[in-house]
């Protein structure tokens, strides 16, 4: 249905001509035909919201690590949830991130206006042991000459924190293995090494993330934090992302690993069911060739 607004121009649409204003002129268009999606269109569709689900519980389990972050940031998480999901080898509604190889969450930075390799000049070494071990070193390094730190910023100091978390997408569940921090100071002139190990059991059928992220702060008169508020020095990075096998967890637990407690653990809901059912739904209701 066509209208005439206040100024005399048509606005809306006659059988398949589209009326508009653009400042002083009469616009007239021919709509747009409807496109008709295929089976495989809406299936994609389904499956990129099913990343979507997924990259958002990567968000919202690191918000508190990341805090900053770069404003396309959720565009390419889900991006990278997706194209791992699509190496898994199964039909799309019967796969998700515990099907797929992870390699490509490896190394996504949250904040990419503070990427760690601009800011730190060592890099770090990091390696998984068959039972799930996990260890992390850095240096050794010079706080004073290999870190940059924010600009007017009084007596600045710095923290590297490191956080191990392992989810399960399909039931919503987290577990926090593990987190440690590590304080230097720009101040400090001699070499220094960070070499930390994390030696717990990891639950099977996990996908255990580690994420590394850098604060920088000051210290009042009375020995208070204050952090910074500059965005440009929020970095956080996917050291790694795993699958927790059957043979890891027996492997950890034959060694006596300390298993997480149930005080770490935290549910969400699952992230995948509610697709999986649509996809059922659609593939059912398809024409039959």
């Amino acid at each position: 249905m066509a209208l005439r607004d206040k100024n005399g121009k048509i606005r809306g649409k006659i059988d398949n001509i589209v009326y508009r204003g653009y400042k002083e002129k009469q616009i007239m268009q021919i709509a747009p035909k409807r496109v008709k999606q295929t089976l495989s269109t809406k299936l994609s569709a389904l499956e990129f919201g099913l990343a979507a689900r997924q990259a958002k519980f990567i968000r919202s389990i690191f918000d508190n690590v990341y805090e900053e972050y770069d404003g396309n940031m959720v565009r390419r998480l889900t991006a990278k949830v997706a194209a791992c999901i699509r190496t898994a080898e199964s039909e799309i509604g019967e796969r998700d991130l515990h099907d797929a190889d992870l390699n490509q969450l490896k190394g996504f930075s949250f904040n990419e206006n503070a990427l760690f390799e601009k800011l730190v000049a060592v890099p770090p070494s990091f390696n998984v042991a068959p039972n799930g071990t996990i260890r992390f070193k850095l240096g050794p390094f010079i706080p004073a000459d290999d870190i940059v730190y924010p600009p007017n910023f009084l007596r600045p100091n710095c923290g590297f924190g490191i956080f191990v978390t392992a989810l399960d997408f399909r039931e919503g569940n987290a577990y926090i293995i593990d987190c440690a921090g590590f304080d230097v100071a720009k101040t400090d002139h001699d070499y220094t090494e960070i070499d930390w190990q994390c030696s717990k059991l990891l639950p099977e059928g996990y996908i255990v993330f580690v994420v590394l992220n850098l604060r920088y702060f000051t210290l009042n008169w009375l020995g208070q934090r204050s952090q910074t508020t500059d965005k440009a020095f929020y970095p956080a990075i996917i050291l790694d992302a795993f699958h927790v096998t059957p043979e890891m967890a027996a492997s950890g637990a034959r060694d006596l690993l300390e298993p997480p407690s149930d005080e770490d653990f935290q549910s969400f809901g699952d992230t995948r069911q509610q697709i999986s059912q649509k996809v059922s739904r659609l593939k059912a209701n398809a024409p039959k060739r």
